[in-house]
């Protein structure tokens, strides 16, 4: 690639996620209630429901032992439940109680309030943009780390699940 006239912009693409990545850390580290890193767990809960313990640690791309803890810290605070699986009783199933949506709201409020206060100055075409071009980005790289998976994996047929960190805002207005 270095002969395509792509790699200096391609640079800055990465040094400008490399910023951004590192305000979203301060932004967690400063979140209520000592949610730090379970914010994320949270978002994926109040996305995909109820499930596995194994099944969150795929889809936000950990280990289930640091999954493992942030249940348990998430559930000492009262805002997700744990409970034996049924159909596989050495699995466990979690899911987000009332307490921990009305979390989840606050982070998305606190993340749409911060976006729009940084983006106030922009009309809503370039949202739009900004919104299409890391939607793009995005699938872009999520396919790209499936076929990577899929090579070191030989045999596996199922894609792994994008991280989720947030659920999806409503769409309305200029936020995107």
């Amino acid at each position: 690639m270095s002969g395509s006239g792509q790699e200096e912009p391609l640079g800055d693409v990465v040094r400008q996620l490399a910023a951004i990545a590192a305000i979203r850390r301060r932004l967690v580290r400063q979140l209520p209630q000592g949610l730090g890193n379970g914010s994320a767990v949270l978002a994926a809960l109040a996305h995909c429901g109820e499930t596995r313990l194994q099944e969150l640690a795929r889809h936000l791309d950990c280990t289930l032992s640091v999954v493992s803890r942030q249940v348990a810290h998430l559930e000492q605070q009262g805002a997700v439940t744990r409970r034996t699986n049924p159909e596989d009783r050495r699995s466990s199933l979690v899911s987000i109680t009332p307490r921990g949506r009305a979390l989840v709201d606050a982070l998305v409020r606190i993340h749409i309030d911060l976006i729009g206060a940084a983006t106030a100055d922009w009309t809503p075409q370039e949202l739009t943009t900004l919104r299409t071009l890391l939607e793009r980005l995005q699938g872009g790289l999520s396919r790209r780390m499936h076929h990577t998976e899929s090579r070191e994996a030989p045999g596996s047929t199922t894609p792994r699940r994008s991280p989720s960190t947030l659920p999806h805002a409503p769409r309305s207005g200029t936020h995107a």
